[in-house]
């Protein structure tokens, strides 16, 4: 087993290497103008071997390896030959490779961050032959890795490097690709994208907190309630929808003035749906949600719940998140002794308004606990309503054509 370490200082990739952010997973794409599935090199037609094999039940701190298979399905041989890595921020590179150049792409965006390389392939791919690399690409499992990915593409005829060829990106031995002596068996299928997708044994507590406000009648006052990823992984949704989904209700007495960015109303009478402005969300991160409340009737302890709601794909029970003690909290108008539970404190007036603090978290924090079913119920029962964000498109997508792998495992 291999420690996890920290990827090394971001390097700038060479002219030509574009690094693409996607909503989706990050993706390291072909130089601009190289249509997908489609090669530079007139007559080299470069694919992967189809289907890739996920990787399941690492733990963070291990390492794992991926292997691929490339043809040349063209008529002609491939030359000037460029390898693309892009893998996701849970994940860091166990080799440093001489003839490859390699970068940490901070978050930008809507794409979250990413680690990412790009080889300079100094051989000639044969036609009708199968290549491999020499030794599988080993990868680090970090301590924030949960749903992890690994992208590969190669293209022929790229002048990514322009100035000839690229050494001096890593410390290890040149990456090759060897020919494979086994022949590819009858049916394979072959496609222009490959990527691998790897799943650590970790958790991400999410969490909510509300806010005590207090105030008189005609009075507003700012009411917060705060999403946290508490971690220790950061966690990214499936699709393209928000990882973080929950509903706000209003306190009775009180009137929305100001509605927060990224929530709307809900079907529900006074309830608010708000969401993560992003499928994804970074470890020991949070944003706050500050609602514009006019108290039109003083009510005591007057309270509106907060809580995560069922939605799409994975975000819909938060599978990753093992503390659901902390998946609610209240919203609370002028309490009184003896009154609502939720955690915060009284905010003070000014100018007629009354400015609340965040409230505390109505449970514990820790990667277990809490025998709250609520989002066990609504995995079961569904819950209407609203319109999900969907952040926004994908600013690019890999550039080329691409096929098979085969995926490794370390053992020791």
């Amino acid at each position: 087993m291999t420690t996890a370490s920290k990827a090394h200082t971001p390097l700038r990739l060479t002219a030509g290497a574009v690094v693409a952010a996607a909503v989706g997973w990050s993706l390291v794409a072909a130089p601009v103008g190289a249509a997908a599935a489609e090669q530079a090199e007139p007559g080299a037609e470069l694919v992967f071997e189809q289907p890739a094999t996920p990787i399941e039940g690492v733990e963070p701190g291990d390492s794992t390896q991926v292997s691929f298979a490339v043809k040349n399905k063209g008529d002609a041989p491939a030359t000037r030959v460029v390898l693309y890595l892009g893998g996701s921020q849970g994940l860091a590179y166990a080799k440093k490779y001489s003839n490859c150049v390699y970068e940490e792409a901070p978050a930008q965006d809507e794409g979250p961050a990413q680690v990412n390389a790009v080889c300079d392939i100094e051989q000639i791919l044969e036609p009708g032959v199968v290549y491999e690399p020499a030794e599988p690409i080993g990868l680090n499992v970090l301590d924030r890795a949960l749903y992890e990915r690994l992208n590969v593409n190669i293209l022929a005829g790229i002048p990514t490097f322009p100035d000839g060829t690229q050494h001096g990106g890593g410390t290890d031995p040149v990456l090759k690709l060897v020919a494979r002596a086994a022949p590819e068996a009858p049916g394979t299928v072959h496609g222009g994208e490959l990527g691998v997708d790897i799943t650590a044994e970790n958790t991400a507590d999410f969490a909510l907190t509300g806010s005590k406000v207090k105030g008189t009648a005609g009075q507003t006052v700012d009411a917060k309630v705060t999403f946290a990823n508490k971690g220790p992984a950061w966690a990214k949704n499936d699709v393209y929808g928000p990882i973080g989904v929950f509903d706000v209700g209003i306190p009775e007495g009180t009137k929305v003035t100001k509605v927060p960015e990224f929530c709307e109303p809900a079907e529900a009478a006074a309830t608010y749906r708000c969401t993560t402005p992003y499928n994804y969300a970074d470890e020991d991160s949070e944003r706050a949600y500050v609602f514009g409340l006019r108290i039109h009737k003083v009510v005591a302890n007057a309270t509106g719940e907060v809580a995560f709601v069922k939605g799409d794909n994975r975000w819909g029970t938060l599978p990753f998140d093992r503390n659901r003690t902390n998946n609610t909290a209240e919203i609370v108008v002028n309490e009184t002794s003896g009154g609502a539970t939720s955690g915060g404190t009284a905010g003070g007036t000014s100018g007629g308004t009354t400015g609340g603090a965040t409230g505390g978290a109505t449970g514990g924090t820790g990667s277990t606990g809490g025998t709250d079913t609520q989002l066990d119920e609504l995995a079961e029962t569904g819950t209407g309503g609203g319109t999900l964000l969907a952040g926004g498109a994908a600013l690019a997508l890999l550039a080329a054509g691409g096929a098979a792998l085969a995926v490794r495992r370390r053992t020791s």
